[in-house]
């Protein structure tokens, strides 16, 4: 009886680690650096009832850029996220804008900074504030498990993340007092041999009680290495102004 009860745990265990394992190992892939640092795609950005055309480019732990090209023909403003600031620049009225991470709003509950908004777009897991795959191994944990795949948990922020049977992160979001925050990933299609990357990204949100969203269509999307500056010289002809004035206008 001994004997077999001793069998029994031992072979409980076993399973046990073995999931562990997987787990850990699904962690592992979730927030690893893409093995092609670079990510550019043609996109078209639905906010509202209206929408535009941009270009998205990414180079991991470097620089976000997102240019807004109507019919794909002049740059008409650029959004160049960098791991220090985030810098607009309106070409129409010759002026730029800049803003650091502290300042932008509910970074509190959120956690929003360069990494964060990286992993939000290339569909990546995360801990804000984090960004070594090792640390974020040990804060995310596997907290649900369903018929349709895992929910990941980030015990700092409490972001939740729904990752399919396919291992595709499918959902990240996060909800707290006044407000929430979703992103949604659809239309996966493969990129190349060893990528499959959503085409659909659509981030609802809601803060005190005021709702939106944004959706972006990606197309031609490309992990080939490209030239390109991390950070575009701006003319000393801008004149400097606040974020809110630029956007406004758009």
């Amino acid at each position: 009886m001994v004997t077999s009860c001793s069998t029994t745990s031992k072979v409980k265990n076993q399973k046990l680690s073995r999931a562990e394992d997987v787990y850990v190992t699904l962690v592992k892939d979730m927030t690893a650096a893409p093995v092609n640092p670079e990510l550019t795609a043609d996109v078209k950005i639905k906010v509202g009832m209206g929408s535009f055309d941009a270009t998205l480019m990414i180079r991991w732990n470097e620089s976000i850029r997102i240019s807004v090209t109507p019919l794909g023909i002049m740059e008409i403003m650029r959004v160049e996220c960098l791991p220090d600031m985030i810098v607009f620049v309106d070409k129409t009225s010759q002026q730029y804008a800049v803003e650091h991470y502290a300042d932008v709003p509910y970074r509190n509950f959120t956690g929003m900074d360069f990494y964060t908004l990286q992993a939000l777009l290339w569909n990546k897991v995360f801990v804000p504030g984090y960004t070594d795959m090792e640390s974020m191994i040990k804060k995310v944990k596997v907290t649900e498990q369903m018929e349709e795949g895992v929910v990941l948990t980030s015990t700092e922020y409490d972001y939740k993340f729904n990752v399919d049977k396919s291992k595709r992160l499918v959902k990240t979001y996060k909800e707290g007092l006044g407000y929430k925050v979703a992103v949604n990933y659809k239309n996966f299609k493969s990129v190349s041999e060893t990528v499959t990357f959503p085409r659909t990204i659509a981030l609802d949100f809601s803060f005190t009680g005021t709702p939106g969203g944004v959706e972006i269509l990606l197309d031609d999307i490309s992990v080939e290495k490209s030239n390109w500056p991390n950070r575009q010289p701006i003319s000393t002809k801008f004149e400097r102004t606040s974020i809110k004035e630029i956007l406004d206008k758009f």
